[in-house]
Formats: structure tokens, sequence, C-alpha cells
């Protein structure tokens, strides 16, 4: 009876064998299974009862199983997600789904992130020279001290992003919207903003010569801070 449980509890886990986490469980279950089915006989329980009543106790551990081995793939996923410290030059990011990935210290020049998912992403000391972002989820990303020297900004969701002591002087940023973005300690100087939207966006401590907003749309809050910077906002629509 013993090894007809065994053959029993080695049947459902059968499918699972591809998992990390099926031996683990197989061998779990079985232990408690055994232990069920001696309590069973100590208690009076025939053989046969008392294996009856034992798989009965089983009830249904497939959803079990596809859990913990979802809760491990993720878990694979979220540690290949740090890119910290290579090279990955040219590299084709383009359709990708990283949350919360870290991109520090690497040198990631004339890469393509285009249609990609990068919230809650880092790029700290980051060479990104080159790179192309075009219709990329950039909420909660921060790029910190990266090298943006030649980057291609378009169509992209900047909420909440964080520029932080990044040199964006010259790039183009025409026709996006912001929106709660932050640009802190970073040079903008003549960074082009033509026709873009721009809500409650913080400008800390940047240099902002020659920064052109010129049909542009913002809100009271980004327009004052603007203002104070003196910057040249003729051309700006309030919304």
């Amino acid at each position: 009876m013993i090894e007809k449980l065994h053959a029993h509890v080695h049947g459902i886990f059968a499918p699972y064998q591809n998992a990390k986490t099926a031996k683990e469980l197989e061998e779990e279950l079985l232990q408690n299974l055994l232990e069920k089915y001696n309590d069973h006989k100590r208690k009076g329980s025939s053989e046969e009862e008392a294996y009856k009543l034992t798989i009965d106790s089983i009830g249904e551990v497939s959803e079990l199983v596809d859990a913990l081995n979802l809760q491990y793939s993720e878990l694979e996923q979220a540690i290949k997600m740090d890119y910290s410290k290579q090279r990955l030059v040219d590299s084709d990011f383009r359709s990708v789904s990283v949350h919360d990935g870290k991109f520090n210290s690497c040198d990631l020049s004339r890469s393509d992130f285009s249609h990609s998912d990068l919230t809650g992403s880092t790029f700290k000391g980051t060479n990104l020279s080159n790179c192309i972002f075009e219709n990329v989820n950039l909420t909660s990303t921060l790029f910190k001290s990266a090298n943006l020297k030649g980057v291609t900004f378009n169509s992209n969701t900047y909420n909440k992003t964080h520029f932080k002591n990044c040199n964006l002087s010259g790039l183009i940023f025409d026709g996006e919207s912001f929106s709660q973005t932050i640009f802190e300690g970073s040079s903008l100087r003549k960074a082009s903003f033509r026709d873009a939207t721009l809500t409650n966006v913080q400008f800390r401590m940047s240099d902002l010569k020659k920064i052109d907003f010129t049909g542009a749309s913002m809100d009271k809050l980004t327009y004052n801070f603007l203002y104070g910077a003196k910057v040249d906002l003729s051309g700006v629509t309030l919304i």
C-alpha cells in the first residue's frame, strides 16, 4: 500500500517534472501523506480505508505547483533583469518588458529600446550614446549621470521619469508629453521642447540656457518654475 501511495503522488507531479519546485513538493507531500496514512491505521482503519482517507485529503495540488513554479520563473526573470556593468553595444531591446531593470554602469551605445516597457528601470552612469528610445514606457525610470549624447527620444511615456545629472544638451523632445517628470542638475542647453506638453514638470538646478519651448503647452506650476529661471516662454500656451 505504501508503494501504491508513492505511485499515486508521483503520478500527480508527473506533468510538472520540468518545474524546479516539483521534486521538492513531491517529497514533502509524500512525507505528509505517509504520516496521515500511518495515523489512520493507528486509529483502527484498514489499509484500504487508510489509503482512501489519505488520498482524499490531497485535494487539488496542480494550482499550487503552477503558482509556485510561476513565482520561481518570475524570480529568475527578475535576476536576469540586472544587466549592470556589462558591455551591450548595439543591443536589440525592441519590444521587451523589463520592469525595475538595472542597466547601471553599462555600455549600451547604439542600442535600440523601441516599443519597450522600462517601467522603474535605472540607468546610472550608463553610456547610452546614440541609443533609440521610441514608443518606450519610461514611467518612473531613472537616468542618473548617464551619457545621452545623440539619443533619439520620440513618442515615449515620461510619467515620473527622472533625469539626474545628465547632459541633455541639444536633444530633441519635440511633441513629447511629460507628466511629473524631473530634470535635476542636468544640462538642457539648446534642447528643444517645441509643441511638447508639460504637466507638473520640475527643472531643479538645471542649465536651461537657449532651451526652445516654442508651441509648447504647460500647466501653471511648470510655467512658473521656468519663468522664475528666466526661460523664454513667449511661445507657450498655458493649460
